[in-house]
């Protein structure tokens, strides 16, 4: 799965719904990824199948925005490198979107991603104003699945430098992800696969020309008969690269040290994997889910070898979690990892963790909690309009309390007062229409759970 952004490397997977728990439309709470802009060091945001929850005083205090119809149901978000700092949405519904005022607005990519529903992108770490995507035209089943590519920061696609598809997959191939190199940006892998007969043949797709020219790769021989996913190209190695290998009893991370043409399994989750990330000194940690519990790994030695990763979880002050059952202590359910400037942050599960998302110090030994989403204080300034009244969907889902949508006088849901009406429901950007066109106001009243409240999100 590929990572837009500058050290983040996240896996985003099936939720684990929390039996006779409902949010909205039936789906579980859920933090999605951490999205680390790189100069600005004291913001952080979190993805969430409910919106994004910011923070811009590193973590002293939270707001939100909710989903827009350009973002409707987007499950894979990142930034590009500074100084763009250019915020983007994928959607398996409506496909890849952009923010450049911290998720005010959202628009969608236009160019072939008019026709073409981008299901996965990457930013180029060492071009800001290049971004690759996939996907197929439109919903049209039928169509060849390929890779396009921008040279405007994802905002159009198949334009200037690129007049046709970067590749085009043969009959029969689906692809899974897209990522270039840091060291070499002129290297792209594109995962892909045919399903034939019940068996997955998996394959990867590899350029050293910038797209020109691609080779492809059979990985059977040393993934098995199994779908796969990029996880990461080594930031200094073009040749090194690290996957996802989704199997039918359980998921393995691999690498390859010769660009893809053979792997190495180094670990196996009788679960699920879940996150990934690379610190500044070389550790990678990664995490995945079980029936029940958590489990981390971490690797000194660039990724040869991995051992069991179990952080303790501490307070503000630094007074470590105690296990329920007084035992040892067990990990936590780790659904994002992102790194920036010696800090580790780590997304959990609020509900059954107790908070959404620490950060650590010691390279993930000791996870001080930062914030659950109950500590969001209010909705973000620029977009309280178009998400008052998702807000109040929350609100009845108990995820955070009223005081966060605006408090007052009659007229509004649990005592509180919408702010003055206009003809507005979720902000449209590109295919909707032009960003800020109002939805007829029926439309707005019938529809706006619909459009503003996310649904149980297909993940990668």
């Amino acid at each position: 799965m590929s990572r837009p952004f500058e050290v983040v490397a996240a896996l985003i997977l099936i939720a684990l719904v929390r039996p006779g728990a409902a949010h909205a439309n039936g789906a579980f709470p859920e933090s999605y990824q951490i999205v680390l802009p790189a100069d600005r060091p004291q913001q952080i945001i979190l993805a969430t199948n409910f919106g994004l929850i910011s923070s811009d005083d590193d973590g002293a205090t939270w707001t939100w925005t909710c989903e827009r119809m350009a973002t409707k149901n987007a499950s894979l978000y990142g930034v590009s490198g500074s100084p763009l700092d250019r915020l983007y949405a994928a959607s398996q519904d409506v496909g890849l979107a952009w923010s450049d005022d911290q998720t005010c607005t959202w628009t969608s990519a236009a160019g072939s991603l008019d026709t073409i529903l981008a299901t996965d992108y990457f930013s180029d770490p060492t071009n800001t104003m290049r971004v690759y995507a996939l996907g197929k035209l439109g919903a049209d089943d039928t169509s060849a699945p390929r890779v396009v590519a921008s040279d405007d920061g994802g905002k159009t696609f198949g334009a200037a430098l690129y007049t046709a598809p970067t590749y085009v997959a043969p009959e029969g191939f689906s692809l899974q992800g897209v990522e270039s190199a840091r060291s070499d940006a002129k290297t792209i892998y594109v995962a892909a696969y045919k399903f034939e007969a019940s068996v997955f043949h998996p394959r990867l797709e590899r350029s050293i020309d910038g797209g020109q020219t691609w080779t492809e790769l059979d990985l059977e021989p040393t993934l098995g008969r199994a779908s796969f996913r990029i996880i990461a190209v080594d930031p200094a190695d073009a040749s090194t690269l690290t996957v996802r290998v989704i199997e039918p009893l359980g998921e393995s991370l691999a690498i390859s040290h010769d660009g893809g043409m053979t792997f190495q399994k180094k670990f196996t989750v009788a679960g699920q994997l879940t996150s990934y990330v690379r610190l500044e000194s070389g550790t990678i940690l990664a995490a995945g889910a079980l029936a029940i519990d958590g489990v981390g790994y971490r690797s000194t030695d660039g990724g040869a070898t991995f051992v069991d990763w179990t952080p303790v979880t501490t307070d503000a002050a630094g007074v470590p979690d105690v296990a329920s059952d007084g035992g040892a202590p067990r990990p936590p359910h780790m659904r994002a990892l992102a790194a920036r400037g010696g800090k580790l942050y780590v997304a959990a599960k609020n509900f059954t963790d107790d908070w959404a998302i620490g950060v650590s110090t010691d390279e993930g030994v000791h996870i001080a909690r930062l914030a659950k989403y109950d500590q969001v204080s209010s909705i973000r300034p620029c977009a309280q309009e178009v998400c008052y009244s998702n807000c109040t969907a929350q609100v009845a889902a108990q995820i955070w309390p009223a005081s966060v949508c605006g408090t007052g006088g009659a007229g509004g849901a649990a005592g509180m007062t919408p702010p003055p009406k206009k003809a507005s429901g979720c902000e449209i950007g590109g295919r909707g229409g032009p960003a800020g066109t109002a939805l007829p106001a029926a439309a707005a009243l019938a529809g706006l759970a619909a459009l503003c409240v996310a649904a149980l999100r297909r993940r990668r």
